[in-house]
């Protein structure tokens, strides 16, 4: 069940059930995001395999990130704009009214743009013989990523979210679950690269975590999606630095 409610709130593929789960469920499902994570990028190495068959590395690039946005339904792409948009405020109240209003604003669209561009980049200068792992293992270390913040940061709003149920049932049993699922396909699919790409998505979470802490008092599901887009970013433009060091 745990894993079936990651699926839900990850991803747009259908599930049998539509009822809203608790706390609970909702800290449970924490546990296998990096393994709904590794779904997701099993899914587009198949198409983007199939896809370079077809067309250029620059076409087949684009089409399967469009597919990546689908699958998540864009919603983490949505807590981008909004999270952006919400930098415009001067306080930390004024921020998070700005992040719950349902318009995008400039910030949102540049955010959103920029996150875009820089996953399309590091998409087409993925070295061939990186390409499985990269795909199985990008979308894994983004999911894992929102692990990571939900845990280690306080809640912004004090009531309300979606966010807010994921953190009502995080504990650190389950960070530490998750994290060894994560170490685990890191060292499979990537040994020594794994955990340099697993450190460099730790200090993005960290860091991009602590950012919107200070700003906002806390964080919100928006900046959890936030979190996952940019780290993805982030591993995948070390991607080639990793290559370089090892061949």
């Amino acid at each position: 069940m745990g894993f079936l409610t990651a699926l839900r709130f990850l991803t747009v593929i259908p599930l049998p059930f539509r009822r809203q789960p608790g706390p609970r469920e909702m800290g449970a499902a924490l546990v296998y995001f990096p393994l709904v994570g590794l779904l997701t990028g099993a899914i587009l190495f198949l198409v983007n395999w199939g896809l370079n068959e077809i067309f250029s590395m620059a076409v087949s690039g684009a089409l399967t990130l469009t597919l990546w946005v689908l699958i998540s339904g864009a919603m983490h792409l949505d807590g981008v704009s909004d999270t952006c948009d919400g930098l415009a405020g001067n306080t930390h109240a004024k921020r998070l009214e700005i992040m719950a209003d349902s318009h995008t604003g400039a910030y949102g669209v540049i955010g959103v743009a920029l996150v875009l561009l820089l996953k399309y980049t590091g998409i087409v200068v993925l070295p061939e013989l990186w390409l499985l792992k990269v795909w199985l293992l990008v979308p894994a270390l983004g999911s894992w990523s929102m692990v990571l913040s939900i845990f280690t940061f306080p809640y912004a709003r004090k009531t309300g979210g979606l966010g807010q149920g994921f953190k009502l049932g995080a504990g650190k049993l389950r960070l530490v679950m998750a994290t060894v699922i994560m170490l685990a396909v890191a060292v499979v699919l990537a040994r020594w690269d794994g955990l340099i790409l697993m450190v460099v998505a730790s200090l993005i979470t960290l860091g991009i975590g602590w950012f919107f802490h200070v700003r906002l008092g806390g964080l919100t599901g928006d900046v959890y999606g936030t979190i996952k887009e940019i780290t993805e970013v982030g591993a995948l433009l070390s991607v080639p630095l990793v290559a370089g060091i090892t061949w």
